[in-house]
Formats: structure tokens, sequence, C-alpha cells
């Protein structure tokens, strides 16, 4: 007896399962599309725009630096792109002016990083300008100079940085009778507009 009330029971449940089990063929299909986010350019605290100049140093010992553009390096253009070359790389050029705004004879090399809305760096202290980076010859006070540095990219790469870019400038003061030093006395960072790298 109670071998036969447990059987019923047993397939009393095996029916009830079978009943609300839905088959695939009537399930509904959710299609799900994979959204790959945009990326977007990450600008450092304390970035400057890229029309900014800034003083380095004090009233006596300083230079004041900015991007080249139109208005402050009489038409020298902050960057420019040469023909892209049998090996695949482009090279960019970064034109910074320095002008000696204290009292003392000045001479400073640079060196440019510029990075991408995706992370990716080019150039960098030891790196940019073939490892030499940019070098301002002796300035008096009052004198400015244009100097160029340059990083080589990929054409790709080169795309990439036209949506916007990150360029952070190390500079390194010459000292008289001394070998220059690859530790920064100063770095600056601006935020380099979309469409100005083309």
């Amino acid at each position: 007896m109670k071998k036969a009330l447990f059987l019923a029971i047993t397939v009393i449940l095996v029916l009830i399962a079978g009943c609300t089990t839905t088959s695939p063929s009537n399930s509904a299909t959710v299609a799900v599309t994979a959204v790959t986010p945009t990326p977007t350019l990450v600008i450092p605290a304390g970035a400057l725009p890229m029309d900014a100049s800034v003083r380095l140093g004090n009233d006596t010992h300083s230079i004041t630096v900015s991007i080249c553009n139109v208005s402050s390096c009489e038409g020298t253009p902050g960057f420019s792109i040469d023909p892209l070359t049998s090996s695949g790389k482009q090279t960019l050029s970064v034109y910074v002016n320095a002008r000696n705004t204290g009292k003392d004879l000045i001479r400073y090399t640079w060196f440019s990083k510029l990075t991408d809305l995706n992370g990716n760096s080019y150039g960098g202290i030891g790196l940019s300008h073939g490892g030499y980076g940019a070098r301002m010859f002796w300035r008096s006070p009052g004198q400015s100079e244009e100097a160029r540095d340059y990083v080589d990219v990929s054409n790709q790469s080169l795309a990439e940085l036209s949506q916007g870019a990150i360029l952070d400038v190390y500079f390194m003061e010459y000292k008289q009778n001394q070998t220059l030093s690859l530790i920064p006395d100063y770095h600056v960072t601006w935020v380099v507009n979309p469409g100005v790298i083309i």
C-alpha cells in the first residue's frame, strides 16, 4: 500500500514537472549587443589648456614656456608632421617656446611626451628627438627660442593623437661646467585639443 502510494505521488510530480517546463522552441530569444565605449581623454589634474603659458623659476632666474601657436611664437606651428617614411613611421614635431623672463643667462633642454585617448604614450625623457630632446641655446633676459622636439609614430597612432592628446614636457636646466641631468627641474602638462595634430 505504501509502495503504491509512493509510486502514485512520484508519477503525479513527474507529470506536473512536464507540464510546467517550457520547451526551447517556445522560449523568447533575447539579443545582446556588445557596446564598446568610446575612449575619452583622461586629463591630469593641473593640466593647462594648450594656449596657456606658465612661468618656471623665480623673479631672477626663470623662463616662461608655451606651446607655439600663431599668437605666441611668431607663426611657428605647435605641431607639424613630416611625410610617411619607408618604415611606415611619421615624425611628429613639437615646438615649445621658452622666453627668459628672469635676470640671469639661462639654457634648457626639454623632452616631450604625447599621450593619446587610449593611454598610449610616445616620446618622453631620453626618448624624444632621438633621445636628445629639444635644445635651447644660452639666452639672455628677454630673449626667447622656439626649439623643436619630435617623436616618431605610426599612421594609426597619429590618427589617435589627432583626436586629442596630453603633452607632457620635462625641462632640464644646463648648469655651468656640469653634465646635463635627466632629472627634470620642471614638468608642464598641456591638453592638446582634437584636430590640432593632423
